[in-house]
């Protein structure tokens, strides 16, 4: 594995970040546009225009609690613990795909390696969740076998 725990963190860390800061943005421009709707003659208009919106920014709202959540999990994650079995925060290398257990991201690419960041509440966390090296699990009709654990 190319990519070290700590560049991966810093990644991720980036990237709900960077998150967090579009839907603020996001959030005021739905919210300024909320307010500078003038009432017009069609009055039935102007208020579905305004309760879009205003369900637009409570769905933002949602998305930058669930980032904020995201980053609070990443943040509590200790970078210099090692790892002998499966748990929050470590980084498992299978002969197949490498996993970060953390939060729900999916894939992410870096220095062109793809590494699945995925949450111990997922289905594969799950199965990783006590696994040691050496160990095998089955998932989605494939056998997948530990390499490391770091």
């Amino acid at each position: 594995m190319k990519t070290s725990k700590a560049e991966l963190h810093q990644s991720i860390v980036k990237l709900i970040t960077d998150s967090i800061a579009q839907a603020t943005t996001d959030y005021r421009l739905a919210k300024e546009s909320r307010d500078s709707d003038t009432k017009s003659s069609a009055g039935d208009k102007f208020e579905t225009g305004r309760e879009m919106m205003q369900s637009e920014m409570n769905k933002i709202s949602a998305s930058i609690d669930q980032y904020k959540n995201q980053l609070y999990l990443l943040v509590k994650i200790d970078l210099n613990l090692s790892y002998q079995v499966g748990d929050l925060g470590c980084l498992i290398n299978t002969d197949q795909t490498n996993y970060f257990l953390s939060i729900g991201l999916g894939k992410v690419e870096i220095k062109g390696e793809n590494i699945m960041v995925i949450s111990l509440d997922s289905p594969i966390g799950q199965l990783l969740k006590g696994k040691r090296a050496g160990d095998t699990v089955e998932f989605r009709g494939k056998t997948l076998k530990i390499n490391q654990i770091s």
